[in-house]
């Protein structure tokens, strides 16, 4: 071959080899984008899949998270935990199935605390929705009784000392000094209140505290209606015949005066005295016929049943308070207990006509120096007594055959019902303001209206009556049926619950209410 020829073989040959280094490069090329293909196809199946796993983590999460988080709400807001307890307001009506279920379990846990009745709400006192306030005036005050002392709170009554210095309002518990489970249905603050004269706690017939404060007399702290004010809301006060003419305005000329008007609107509901309470109480004020004197009657008929073999020595016991001696029985506690008439009675009484025997209470100073003036004729038959302790002013009245209640303006005279429980009968005046109630002649005793109509009348009868060995009163069995913290406590239970049941919780198995005097 020739070298052009030879050329052009060279050529043909290389240009063959190249075609098909080019035609096997091709077939690589795809064989490669097919590989690149898969992987891209694999890896965006490896990413969905990764974005499925974490998609399903969270759902998961949620579902595990959200009831966690129901279960620490529940469990914070839980009635377990130390506090005051109230009733919810209509506000808090729709409160979910699963905190009833929760106070429910709580309740059957202990049945003192969380106790609710039907379509009754109990919720935590110190949630922020409910948590209370303080008056200003009690801020730099002790809060607590420890018992022999006073702390700002149960925590710090201990002092270090432990459980021996946590009392009062507090227990220990849990290994700390808390607030006693007998005052949880309580606002924190009563006792603050009720350490005030005119605010008087109130209980159940097992010593248990409820959130109700009967007011007993005018309002005599600086800032007692603004106490009352400020707490109104959040405890229910009462107001109860205990005091002078209260809620009247009082005639005594050595009392303050006010209008009447002022204290008959003041309070939702009255404990009253009164025979014709319409005449007085506004319709928006809720009232019984119920006052003081209507409780706390066992103490006197355990001492009456003790000494009921007695020799009666007297014929009658008057109790006059703590009498203004100094000034001869003229003055505040005189006016009350109307020792004015008590000395025109003596005149009648001490006579040879009727010739009595018996003993003036608080007639005499505390020294035992001094005595009121009394008729020259009672000397020999009436003994003279300074201010008596409960138990021998109840001495007296075993070996007396009757009390003699000549006063009127007296709202609540525990004497009367102390004398009934004793099984002593009562020689009262028709015209007191607080006490008619006891009075039903010939059973308990006789009713007088003044010197000059029935008086001389009124003391015969029950000079012979008890004089004699046929006597007809039965003022005990009268008390038993009608008064005491039985009867009464149930149906002042019952007053709370008829117009207030839903702003009151009471401790379990309560009965009755009590208001407790000192």
């Amino acid at each position: 071959l020739t070298s052009h020829e030879l050329d052009t073989v060279s050529r043909t040959s290389a240009l063959g080899i190249y075609a098909d280094s080019r035609l096997k490069l091709g077939h690589t090329k795809r064989k490669m984008v097919g590989i690149k293909s898969a992987s891209k196809l694999s890896a965006s199946k490896k990413r969905f899949s990764q974005q499925s796993a974490v998609i399903l983590l969270l759902i998961i999460t949620l579902l595990l998270v959200i009831p966690s988080l129901v279960l620490v709400t529940k469990l914070t807001n839980s009635p377990e935990r130390d506090h005051h307890n109230i009733r919810a307001n209509d506000a808090l009506e729709k409160d979910d199935h699963s905190q009833r279920r929760n106070t429910k379990k709580n309740a059957e846990k202990n049945p003192e605390r969380g106790r609710a009745g039907p379509n009754e709400k109990i919720i935590d006192h110190r949630s922020p929705q409910t948590r209370h306030k303080t008056y200003p005036g009690f801020t730099n005050e002790a809060s607590v009784v420890c018992g022999g002392h006073k702390a700002p709170s149960c925590d710090k009554c201990p002092q270090g000392n432990g459980r021996s210095w946590c009392n009062g309002e507090c227990e220990w518990r849990g290994g700390g000094c808390v607030r006693s489970s007998k005052l949880e249905h309580i606002h924190p603050d009563y006792f603050r209140i009720t350490d005030r004269y005119a605010f008087q706690p109130v209980m159940n017939q097992n010593s248990q505290y409820v959130n109700v404060i009967a007011v007993r007399s005018v309002f005599r702290g600086k800032d007692d209606e603004d106490v009352y004010k400020f707490y109104k809301d959040e405890i229910l006060f009462l107001g109860i015949s205990s005091f002078e003419a209260y809620p009247l305005t009082s005639p005594n000329p050595y009392s303050g005066k006010y209008e009447s008007e002022y204290y008959l609107n003041m309070f939702p509901g009255f404990l009253h005295m009164m025979r014709d309470p319409n005449k007085h109480f506004p319709p928006n004020v809720e009232t019984i016929l119920m006052s003081q004197s209507d409780f706390m009657l066992d103490g006197p008929e355990r001492f009456g049943k003790r000494h009921v073999n007695d020799e009666k020595i007297y014929d009658f016991v008057y109790s006059g308070g703590d009498q203004d001696v100094a000034n001869d029985c003229v003055g505040w506690a005189s006016y009350n207990k109307n020792f004015s008439f008590v000395r025109e009675a003596l005149e009648v009484m001490c006579s040879p006509e009727f010739n009595v025997t018996g003993v003036l209470v608080a007639n005499k100073n505390k020294a035992g120096t001094k005595a009121c003036t009394i008729p020259a004729a009672c000397d020999g038959k009436i003994v003279q007594t300074s201010f008596l302790d409960q138990d021998t002013f109840f001495g007296y009245l075993a070996k007396a055959r009757w009390a003699f209640l000549p006063q009127i303006c007296d709202a609540s005279p525990r004497v009367s019902t102390n004398a009934l429980s004793m099984d002593i009968p009562l020689l009262m005046n028709r015209n007191i303001m607080g006490g008619w109630k006891y009075l039903v002649p010939g059973e308990t005793g006789e009713f007088f209206h003044d010197m000059n109509t029935d008086f001389k009348d009124s003391l015969r009868r029950i000079i012979d009556n008890t004089r004699g060995k046929n006597n007809p009163y039965r003022p005990l069995e009268f008390v038993k049926k009608n008064y005491g913290n039985v009867i009464t406590g149930r149906r002042f239970l019952e007053f709370v619950k008829q117009h207030w049941g839903d702003r009151v919780t009471f401790p379990h198995e309560t009965t009755g209410l009590i208001p407790v005097f000192s």
